[in-house]
């Protein structure tokens, strides 16, 4: 065996041997670590708690300092601008306090030790969500427009409003605004009754304010035309 192409690495209790190893290669030392974090998508509504749970398995003792956390933005763990995220003592959870837009992104956990790494996203659902973005319906049909507020804790019907956009507001016999404000039933749909209608959400998170809003599409559905011979 030709001993000039091996290369060796003293890694305390074991050695990493590398056979013909190449311009700008190198033998690592490799423990037996694997970090696992589940799930790799966090869901959460405004307010909530959302929790980034990671594991190690490891066969050496192992050192919370090692661990580094950052946000995909350039953002290191603990920083001031997201300082409603609690680091576990063995660095590992991740805690985010009443959730909000500065928290949304892809964290990343890294042991530079071992070279392993785990990414995981959270995702704030919308504020306000609708059923359904185009409501087509046939002349003179009701119909109903359904939302989901996804604020923690729920804010009061009072915070809740529509209109039809630009800005008219709703009035009449034509429109009908469930008690709790989270939905809207347009009444004989006629032409006059198409077009955007937008639903907003006035809340706040830690003492920040928020207005949020969707918007729904009302159409008339179009007529088969008849080609006449």
């Amino acid at each position: 065996m030709d001993t000039e192409n091996i290369r060796v690495k003293n890694c305390g209790d074991y050695y990493a041997y590398q056979l013909n190893p190449t311009v700008g290669e190198m033998a690592y030392c490799v423990y037996n670590r694997k970090t696992s974090c589940e799930p790799k998508v966090v869901h959460a509504k405004y307010g909530e708690l959302a929790v980034v749970n990671c594991t190690l398995n490891s066969e050496k003792d192992f050192d919370s300092s090692e661990v580094e956390w950052t946000k995909l933005n350039d953002v290191t763990l603990p920083d001031d601008s997201l300082s409603n995220i609690d680091i576990s003592d063995d660095s590992l959870l991740l805690n985010i306090n009443n959730i909000a837009d500065q928290n949304a992104g892809v964290y990343a956990l890294y042991i530079p030790s071992t070279a392993t790494s785990e990414l995981v996203e959270v995702i704030l659902y919308s504020a306000v969500e609708a059923g359904q973005k185009y409501y087509i319906v046939r002349e003179g049909e009701d119909v109903t427009i359904e939302t989901t507020i996804n604020v923690v804790p729920a804010p009061a019907a009072d915070k809740i409003s529509w209109k039809k956009v630009p800005n008219k507001e709703l009035s009449g016999d034509s429109y009908e605004i469930s008690a709790d404000r989270t939905s809207l039933t347009i009444k004989g749909v006629s032409a006059r009754e198409t077009g955007t209608y937008r639903v907003s959400v006035e809340f706040e998170v830690a003492g920040r304010h928020y207005n949020k809003h969707t918007d729904v599409i009302v159409q008339l559905e179009e007529e088969d035309e008849v080609a006449s011979i």
